[in-house]
């Protein structure tokens, strides 16, 4: 079972890898109008049926640290491309793969019953019964982003087209690809929570119902500030920094909370500072180091130390790949403001940034009661 902070204790979490995109407003396909793919994954074993690799199995060395990218072979069909990221995942319902050539895409993921939908970059092209599909209207050298979305699962997988479908070309495309995701030495994972406004208030009357010190004739300093991709960005109510490598096994968790401060209404003098208490922000990975993949899981819970109740709640799990892959899915608290960021280091500080999450709070009362309405955090793709 995965860990729930008690601060999302009382939200019912539907499982989900990747909340899907919106919709196109174009009528949904008929069930089982999508074209059958010759190349489906396992998701037992994690590998496509009847296919093998192809080609040399070390491109320079990088191979053996950075599979996610494969060219793979099947009597009768031909050399494909094969992303394999989320095939790695330690949980079967997770596991979703696709194969590619310069001429269609293959799509695979679980079979979990009843129908599924296939969005193509946002747009609806397909329903089907199966859990597979081909894609035969694709451009040679393209990036595509699928979304496939079901009553019990949705997958996000952002597919490379290749320019050719020799083999050659394939190994080329999986090899600059390789060369590409070893220039990251680690990947960090960024969560903040913080009050946009200057200030926030507890009414009187909710003084008893979140058990908070200050009330009625008091404000408390907020942020005073907006959205920052800053990897140790501004002031926050609650940060967790999570750093996971690709040349070593270990890993790095920053847990920190801000300096409340609260202030007289009538004076404007400070009348007390006090800190949240970290101990139950967390980063954990949740996978054995093999210098390709890294799943990952975070607990971020803090409450306003002059408070009992309300406060901050998140959680999340990820998958990190060195080749930039990534997807995200957990639930959040919205209250406050909350930001989420990807940074994948290539050397000393230099480092490309992906925003994975931002969101506005929904009502400052969720961070002085106990109940909340939960949000949905995902998203997939590269940084």
């Amino acid at each position: 079972m995965r860990h729930v902070p008690r601060a999302l204790a009382a939200a019912v979490i539907p499982l989900a890898v990747i909340a899907s995109s919106a919709a196109d407003a174009n009528a949904t396909p008929s069930i089982s109008s999508a074209p059958s793919a010759a190349f489906v994954l396992n998701t037992e074993t994690g590998k496509f049926n009847g296919a093998t690799e192809t080609g040399p199995q070390e491109r320079d060395g990088l191979s053996a640290s950075v599979p996610s990218l494969q060219v793979l072979s099947r009597p009768g069909t031909g050399a494909v491309l094969a992303g394999m990221t989320l095939a790695s995942s330690p949980t079967k319902q997770e596991r979703a793969a696709w194969a590619a050539n310069s001429h269609f895409v293959d799509l695979s993921w679980p079979d979990l019953g009843g129908a599924y939908e296939v969005y193509k970059n946002d747009r609806l092209v397909a329903a089907t019964a199966g859990h597979s599909m081909r894609d035969t209207h694709v451009q040679p050298g393209s990036v595509i982003d699928y979304q496939i979305t079901g009553k019990t699962g949705t997958w996000g997988l952002t597919v490379t087209v290749p320019k050719g479908s020799d083999t050659e070309t394939l190994e080329a495309t999986a090899a600059q690809a390789e060369t590409q995701a070893k220039k990251y030495t680690k990947t960090a994972v960024v969560w903040r929570s913080f009050i946009r406004q200057k200030w926030a208030y507890v009414p009187g009357k909710y003084k008893k119902l979140s058990g908070c010190t200050y009330a009625s004739g008091y404000k408390y300093a907020g942020d005073n500030r907006g959205f920052s991709s800053k990897v140790d960005g501004p002031s926050y109510r609650a940060k967790l920094k999570g750093v996971v490598y690709w040349t070593k096994s270990s890993y790095d968790l920053f847990p920190s909370t801000g300096k409340s401060r609260v202030y007289s209404t009538k004076t404007g003098k400070l009348v007390a500072t006090k800190h949240a208490s970290a101990k139950k922000i967390d980063f954990r990975t949740k996978t054995r180091f093999d210098g390709k993949t890294r799943a990952v899981h975070a607990d971020i819970e803090a409450t306003d130390p002059f408070c009992k109740y309300g406060g901050i709640g998140a959680f999340y799990d990820a998958r990190l790949a060195r080749n930039g892959d990534f997807y995200v899915s957990g639930k959040y608290k919205q209250a406050p403001d909350n930001e989420m960021y990807i940074y994948g280091y290539t050397s000393g500080t230099k480092h490309s940034t992906k925003t994975v999450h931002r969101s506005k709070m929904g009502s400052i009362k969720c961070l002085y009661k106990g109940a909340c309405e939960l949000g949905t955090l995902s998203n997939n793709g590269g940084y």
